[in-house]
């Protein structure tokens, strides 16, 4: 079950970007609960369980491209075939979502570490293995595979231009067909990678923050002026000798 606490990523960002970190929450927690059960009425439980929380979420966000789908029933047969497709809308929305908070073009680029870029090459392998072993025409595996080295050439240099990965997103949104179920597993690869991308970014634009200002200093005050009395009191007191 989510903490209290873990809403806290949906703070301070867009709604659509919100549903994206609240879904890879309730996403890390269903697929530690299946590694844990063994039983098939408690897998049905815990994909049920992550449904709901996830429509839930884009309805309370406002976000309507979950409309089509409800909440399996417990008894259903269904759940998993109901829960791939699910998946598979989910999992295409948050790429899109993630991808459109970068900033594209040749003139931005992030400073990845070495970390970075080796799960990012280990996600591009995994998408040229289903990528190879697609069903596709050989015209249309070259095109993606020349954009997915493209994009490995740019994790080669000091500052990996985002623009490279844009285009092999939108390379493998565009395989339409019976080849889009063969491809679906690489969008899994595909968001893992946007997700390092996408806090690598929010990183650097922390960076380059102006610092906060400090407070203003008040004023120094003068003192009120003496009464009278006071200063005729003072002058007195200055001619008594000592």
């Amino acid at each position: 079950m989510i903490k209290e606490e873990d809403f806290a990523a949906a703070a301070d960002c867009p709604p659509d970007m919100a549903f994206v970190r609240l879904e890879r929450k309730f996403r890390e927690i269903l697929e530690r609960d299946l590694e844990d059960t063994q039983s098939g009425g408690a897998s049905n439980h815990y994909i049920i369980e992550y449904m709901n929380h996830t429509l839930a979420t884009a309805e309370a966000l406002g976000l309507d491209f979950l409309d089509f789908f409800t909440v399996p029933n417990d008894g259903a047969t269904d759940v998993y075939e109901d829960y791939k497709r699910f998946r598979q809308t989910v999992d295409a929305y948050t790429v899109r979502i993630q991808i459109s908070h970068i900033r594209v073009g040749p003139a931005y680029a992030l400073p990845l570490d070495a970390d970075e870029k080796k799960h990012l090459r280990a996600y591009v392998s995994k998408i040229k293995e289903i990528i190879d072993a697609s069903s596709l025409v050989i015209a249309k595996k070259e095109r993606l595979l020349d954009k997915l080295n493209a994009f490995l050439a740019e994790l080669d240099r000091d500052r990996t231009a985002l623009q490279k990965f844009n285009d092999l997103v939108l390379s493998l949104a565009n395989t339409g067909g019976e080849a889009a179920k063969e491809m679906e597993p690489a969008w899994k690869w595909a968001k893992l990678a946007a997700a390092i991308l996408g806090v690598r970014q929010e990183t650097e634009q922390t960076k380059q923050l102006p610092p906060p200002s400090k407070k203003p200093e008040e004023p120094k005050r003068l003192p009120p002026p003496a009464s009278k009395r006071a200063k005729a009191i003072a002058e007195m007191d200055d001619d008594i000798p000592f």
